[in-house]
């Protein structure tokens, strides 16, 4: 089974490099063409639905290809950001500012075994992964699709791709409507990307 991971268009916090977790923000003008920029990728793979997070940036994307490809959509809460409580609407030296350099390090660094990562108030890195994994299981599970389009988010991309991969792999880049082939094919689990037309 493949899954085409992909996160959303631009929106004004990307922009500003805030943090935007759970906060529900908009594509800008920028992200509506990111979104529609992922058609003809998204015609090649042939997905043949689209699970997205239910955030508005998320959902958006996913029902920009979804309404090209003339496929279904479902929303799925569990696709979501991660929570980074009290980091949310902040910027990077913000961030930094408050609780210092090693904490913004800490939740940057790809490390599968520091799985308690997260801001005040927030989700931990290994919750986020949990709850994303098992949405992978559950389509898994049904095997009712051999191709799966997942909408989601920069922060949950990494984390659930990196949970795949050896725990020495570089950091995956997650720019906006980057796309990722997550693969389960004879026990075996694969991740290549960003993919490319």
């Amino acid at each position: 089974m493949k899954f085409y991971v992909f996160r959303h268009g631009q929106t004004d916090w990307n922009k500003e490099s805030r943090i935007q977790g759970s906060t529900n923000t908009e594509l800008n003008d920028q992200g509506r063409e990111d979104a529609k920029g992922l058609v003809p990728l998204m015609e090649k793979l042939r997905p043949e639905i689209i699970y997205t997070s239910d955030l508005n940036r998320a959902f958006d994307t996913g029902k920009t290809v979804a309404d090209a490809l003339e496929i279904p959509i479902i929303k799925e809460a569990r696709l979501r950001e991660a929570n980074f409580g009290q980091a949310e609407g902040m910027t990077v030296p913000e961030i930094i500012e408050r609780w210092g350099a090693q904490m913004w390090e800490d939740f940057r660094r790809i490390n599968p075994n520091n799985r308690e990562a997260c801001f005040p108030d927030g989700e931990t890195r290994g919750d986020s992964v949990k709850r994303m994994r098992s949405v992978v299981d559950e389509i898994r599970a049904a095997g009712e699709y051999e191709r799966v389009g997942l909408s989601t988010h920069g922060g949950v991309v990494r984390n659930l791709l990196h949970s795949y991969l050896p725990p020495e792999s570089e950091s995956l880049p997650i720019p906006n409507c980057v796309t990722y082939l997550l693969e389960f094919k004879e026990g075996e689990v694969t991740v290549e990307g960003p993919l490319k037309i």
